[in-house]
C-alpha cells in the first residue's frame, strides 16, 4: 500500500499503469472489503470477460454491475485514473488553490476538463452527511463579504460594508484548528443561529464574537460569550482573552485564493470553494510553538505564543477524502455546466 506521495513524477513511478492507480483507489475505498455501492451488499463476483473493462465487478444480490468509481464524482470517467490522483495531489497541496487553467496545463488535459475535476474533488470535501465532530471549547465567528467582479474589470464597482453586493459567508473556527464555512443570505441571528447550531454544542463553547447586534442573542444560549468591540478599535481583550482573530484567519485564507487563484468567486460555486478551502485548514496538525516575548515602552512584559501548523500527509489528505466519495455524484449538465444527479 503506498504511504507516501511526494510529487507527479513520484505518482507515475509508483503507479506504472492504470492497474495500480485503480488498485490504489480499491484499498481506500473498499478499506473495509469490497461493496456494491448501489445495495451496499459485500457479496459480488469480478467479470473477467473478454469484453468486460478492466475492475469490474457485478453484485450477487442485487445484480448491478460497477467498478470503484461507480457513483461517485468519477462516476463514468474515460480519463487514466492516474490523471485523477495527480489532480487531487494538486488540490490537497496547493496552499491557496489551483485554478482550472493552471492544472489543465500540468495535467495535460483541456480547461473544461480539469473545471470539471476540480469540482468534483470539492464535491468530496463536502461534508452533507455531518461526520465532522461539532466544534468545542473556544469557538470564534465572524462574517464577511467576499467574491464580486474584480476591481480591475472596467466599470466594477462594489460597496464597503452591507450596501455591497457581494455574497457573504459565515465562518467558526475553534482554537483547537477545526473551522466551518457556509455562504448565507444575512447576518441576521435567525439566518445565523441555525447554522451555528449545527456546528457547535452549545453546552461546551465560549463563543468569542465581534461587537454585532446579531450575535449578542447567540451568547445567551452558550455556555458563555465574549465579545470585542471593533469599532472602539478593541481588537483583543488581555483580561477575557477574547479575539477573533482565529475566524478572521480564515477568512484571510479565502481572500488570498481569491486574489491569487480564482479572482471571481460567483454564487453558484462559492460554497464549494469554501469547502476546499476550509477541508485544507482542517486537515493540519500542529509543530511546534513559538514563543516571543517582549517589554513594552511603559516596562511591561509581554508573551505571545504562536503554533505552527503543518498539513497532514497527501496519501492521509486522499484516505479520508475518498472514503466519503460514494454517494456523490457530480455530472455534466446539457449547457455544460454542473448538475447533481
Amino acid at each position: 500500500m503506498i504511504t507516501e506521495l511526494k510529487s507527479i513524477p513520484d505518482i507515475w513511478k509508483r503507479m506504472p499503469s492504470e492497474m495500480h492507480a485503480r488498485r490504489f483507489l480499491e484499498g481506500i475505498i473498499w478499506s473495509t472489503g469490497r461493496h456494491c455501492p448501489h445495495c451496499g451488499s459485500v457479496a459480488s463476483s469480478a467479470l473477467r470477460g473478454r469484453t468486460c473493462r478492466p475492475g469490474l465487478y457485478q453484485c450477487r444480490d442485487c445484480r448491478l454491475q460497477f467498478t470503484v468509481t461507480t457513483l461517485t464524482p468519477m462516476h463514468g470517467t474515460k480519463l487514466d485514473l492516474r490523471i485523477w490522483i495527480c489532480a487531487m495531489f494538486l488540490v490537497l497541496t496547493s496552499s491557496k488553490g489551483i485554478s482550472s487553467v493552471v492544472m489543465a496545463r500540468l495535467l495535460g488535459v483541456n480547461q473544461k476538463t480539469a473545471w470539471k475535476m476540480g469540482h468534483a474533488i470539492r464535491e468530496m470535501m463536502d461534508d452533507r452527511n455531518a461526520e465532522l465532530l461539532p466544534l468545542q471549547g473556544i469557538v470564534a465567528v465572524d462574517e464577511a463579504y467576499v467574491g464580486g467582479a474584480p476591481k480591475s474589470l472596467s466599470g466594477a464597482y462594489n460597496p464597503r460594508g452591507k450596501g455591497t453586493g457581494k455574497p457573504m459567508i459565515f465562518v467558526a473556527a475553534s482554537r483547537d484548528g477545526q473551522a466551518r464555512a457556509r455562504v448565507v443570505s444575512d447576518d441576521k441571528r435567525a439566518t445565523l443561529e441555525p447554522v451555528l447550531l449545527e456546528w457547535i454544542d452549545p453546552e461546551t463553547t465560549n463563543l468569542m464574537t465581534d461587537g454585532s447586534k446579531s450575535y449578542r442573542g447567540l451568547g445567551q444560549t452558550m455556555a458563555d460569550h465574549q465579545y470585542v468591540i471593533h469599532s472602539k478599535k478593541e481588537y483583543a481583550n488581555p483580561e477575557t482573552g477574547a479575539h477573533v482573530n482565529t475566524a478572521e484567519a480564515v477568512i484571510s485564507q479565502v481572500q488570498r485564493a481569491l486574489v491569487g487563484v480564482y479572482h471571481n468567486l460567483g454564487r453558484q460555486h462559492l460554497q464549494r470553494y469554501l469547502d476546499e478551502i476550509v477541508w485544507r485548514w482542517n486537515h493540519r496538525n500542529p509543530v511546534r510553538e513559538v514563543v516571543k516575548k517582549w517589554t513594552t515602552k511603559a516596562g511591561v512584559e509581554r508573551e505571545k505564543s504562536t503554533m505552527i501548523w503543518k498539513p497532514i500527509p497527501v496519501v492521509d489528505q486522499m484516505r479520508l477524502l475518498l472514503q466519503g466519495a460514494v454517494g456523490k455524484q457530480l455530472r455534466r449538465s446539457k449547457e455544460y455546466g454542473l448538475c447533481w444527479p
